[in-house]
């Protein structure tokens, strides 16, 4: 196992994942995800609200 990565990304939660996705398409090729447990475990995997517009203005959110 590798000791060092040229990113780490702490909590595998939407944005975690979605960095650690992101990251890759753009060709960065060292990435690593961590977290405790297994990804979508916390709070964002648990709500079912978690993605899509929760506030009333485009600024706002």
């Amino acid at each position: 196992m590798n000791k060092t990565a040229e990113v780490v990304i702490i909590g595998g939660g939407i944005s975690g994942t979605s960095i650690a996705y992101n990251l890759a398409k753009k060709g960065v090729k060292d990435v690593v995800v961590v977290e405790k447990a297994y990804l979508a475990s916390g709070a964002t995997g648990r709500c079912g609200a978690g993605v899509r517009m929760q506030w009333g203005t485009e600024r706002n959110c």
